[in-house]
C-alpha cells in the first residue's frame, strides 16, 4: 500500500501533526505531503506531489543532491537518518529543518522509499546560536581578564580556572582539583585560608582573603581572594571566585613600612646624638652665666640652644604619633584646671608681647578620659601659636563648651586669622603659611592633630573676620 493510499483515519491522524510528513519514492520524488508539510514550506499536496525534492525544498546545502545515493544506501541498510540543513520555503525565506527518515519496503522486500519527519527548529537554533555566542564572548572575558576566575562546586572543591588563575596559583586545574590547591598556598597561611574557605562554603556564605601562594621556583604571589555562591532557584550549586594580584602593592607597602622604621630609627639616633652634645652646651652656658659675663651673648646662645632642644623633641614626637608608637594613657580630666594651667604658664610671654589671655571655660563641663601630658601639649601648642601672631593689644581665648560629639575645646585670636585657601593644609606637617615670619619647623599642628586623633576627636581650623581659631573636639 503507497503512502498515499493509506486509510482516511492514518492520513488524518498524520495530518494533526504540526510536523511536516514527507513521504519519497527512491528516486526521491514527493509521494505524500501533509498539511505539517504545507504549513512548514508554503506548497500545497496538489503542487509538490510527484515533484523531487530538491525543486520543492531546495535546500542551501550544495551537496544535498551529491550525497543521495549514500542515503539511499543507508535507508537500504535500515538506517535512520538524522540531520539538519537550511531549506528556502515557496516564499523564499530560508528557514533551519531538522529530520529524521527511516526507509518504507513494498511487500516483495523491496526499498520503495522513505518516510521523513521536518521539524522547524530555526528558532531554537537561533536561541541555540545566540548562547553559544554569549558563551563564547564570556569564555573570552574570562580568559582575558586580569583577575584570576574560578568556579567551585558545592563542597568548595575547584573545577575550573581561567589562565589569570594558573598564572597566580603556579599549578594547573588538574593538580589543584579536589584539595590539590591547597599545595599552592604558602605554608605559613596554608592552614588558616583552607580552614576559613571550606567553612565558608559548608556554610554557602561569601568569603574573601588576603594571602600569599609559593610556586615551585619560590616565587611569592600576594592575592586578594573573595568568593561567593552560585545559586540556582535558591539552592547553592557552587562557588565563584575571584584573585587579585596585590604582589606590587604589598612590597610597595612593605618597602614604604621598611622606610618608616628606619626614618624613625635615624631619627631617634639623631636626636639623641643631637642632645648629647646640646645639653653640654646648656649646661656651659649656664655655668657662665652665673660668673656674670658676656650675659647678653650668653642669653642668645640659650635661646638658640632651647630652640634646637624644642625641635628635637617635635621632631620625636611627630614620628612617633604617626607611626602609633607614642602611647596615650588615659584618665578622668578636668579640663577647666587644664585649660588654667595653660593659660598661667604663657602669662608671663602673654605680658611681654602685650597680648591678653582669658580662659572661658563653661560651667558644668563634662570630664573626659585622656592623656593630660599630651593634651597640655596640645593647648600648649596651640596657645603658643596663636600668642606668636597675635598682635600687641590682641587677645587670646582658650574657650571650653560642649559640642555635638562631646567637649570641645577652642583656643581663638585677633591676629591675621587663616587664609581660606590654608584652612585644610595648617595641620601637614612642616608646612606653613607665613613663610615670610616662620617661628618653627612646622610640626606644631600636626601634632596636634595627631594626639587629638589618639583620643578618638577631631580638630580644625576656622577661618573668620577679626582673628582665627583651633577647635577640637574630644568624646565625654
Amino acid at each position: 500500500m503507497e503512502i498515499r493510499e493509506r486509510p482516511p483515519f492514518q492520513a488524518q491522524l498524520l495530518d494533526i501533526t504540526h510536523e511536516a510528513v514527507i513521504a519519497f519514492d527512491v528516486e526521491e520524488r514527493i509521494v505524500y505531503w501533509n498539511r505539517g508539510a504545507e504549513e512548514t514550506y508554503g506548497w500545497t499536496a496538489a503542487e509538490v506531489l510527484g515533484k523531487p525534492a530538491d525543486e520543492i525544498l531546495r535546500p542551501l546545502d550544495r551537496h544535498w543532491r551529491s550525497r543521495a545515493d549514500e542515503r539511499i544506501d543507508r535507508l537500504r541498510n535500515q538506517e535512520t537518518l538524522r540531520d539538519w540543513y537550511s531549506v528556502q520555503r515557496r516564499d523564499g525565506v530560508t528557514i533551519e529543518v531538522e529530520y529524521s527518515a527511516r526507509a518504507w519496503f513494498d511487500e516483495e522486500g523491496r526499498l520503495a522509499g522513505y518516510v521523513a519527519v521536518h521539524r522547524d527548529v530555526t528558532e531554537r537554533r537561533r536561541a541555540e546560536r545566540a548562547v553559544r555566542e554569549r558563551e563564547a564572548r564570556l569564555a573570552a572575558l574570562i580568559e582575558a581578564s586580569p583577575l584570576g576566575i574560578d568556579i567551585m562546586d558545592r563542597e568548595g572543591n575547584p573545577v575550573f580556572y581561567n589562565r589569570k588563575c594558573v598564572e597566580l596559583h603556579g599549578i594547573g586545574i588538574g593538580e589543584a582539583f579536589g584539595t590539590g590547591w591547597e599545595r599552592a598556598v604558602h605554608p605559613e597561611d596554608r592552614e588558616r585560608v583552607a580552614t576559613s574557605w571550606y567553612e565558608a562554603a559548608k556554610a554557602e556564605r561569601a568569603w574573601s582573603d588576603v594571602y600569599r601562594f609559593q610556586h615551585r621556583d619560590g616565587t611569592i604571589v600576594w592575592v586578594s581572594g573573595r568568593a561567593a555562591p552560585i545559586e540556582v532557584d535558591g539552592v547553592t550549586v557552587g562557588f565563584v571566585g575571584t584573585l587579585e594580584d596585590i604582589t606590587a602593592e604589598r612590597e610597595a607597602r612593605e618597602r614604604a613600612e621598611r622606610a618608616t622604621r628606619m626614618r624613625d630609627r635615624m631619627l631617634a639616633a639623631v636626636a639623641h646624638d643631637l642632645r648629647n652634645p646640646l645639653n653640654t652646651i646648656r649646661l656651659t652656658v649656664q655655668a657662665l652665666l652665673a660668673t656674670g659675663t658676656n650675659e647678653r651673648e650668653l642669653r642668645v646662645i640659650e635661646r638658640s640652644a632651647a630652640t634646637m632642644d624644642h625641635l628635637i623633641r617635635d621632631l620625636l614626637d611627630v614620628s612617633k604619633l604617626e607611626s602609633g608608637y607614642a602611647t596615650v594613657e588615659r584618665q578622668a580630666l578636668d579640663l577647666s584646671a587644664l585649660c588654667r594651667e595653660t593659660i598661667e604658664l604663657f602669662e608671663p610671654e602673654a605680658h611681654e608681647r602685650g597680648v591678653a589671655l582669658a580662659c572661658e571655660v563653661a560651667p558644668g563641663l563634662a570630664q573626659v578620659r585622656g592623656d593630660s601630658h599630651r593634651l597640655a601639649q596640645v593647648l600648649s601648642n596651640l596657645l603658643g601659636n596663636a600668642l606668636a601672631f597675635t598682635p600687641r593689644n590682641g587677645r587670646v581665648t582658650i574657650r571650653g563648651e560642649m559640642g555635638e560629639a562631646g567637649v570641645r575645646l577652642s583656643v581663638e585670636d585677633t591676629g591675621p586669622g587663616f587664609r581660606a585657601e590654608d584652612v585644610e593644609r595648617v595641620f601637614e606637617p612642616f608646612w606653613s603659611g607665613r613663610t615670610g615670619d616662620r617661628t618653627g619647623a612646622g610640626l606644631g599642628l600636626s601634632i596636634c592633630r595627631a594626639i587629638v586623633e589618639a583620643h578618638g576627636g577631631r580638630i580644625w581650623a576656622e577661618a573668620h573676620a577679626g582673628g582665627g581659631a583651633i577647635r577640637f573636639d574630644l568624646p565625654a
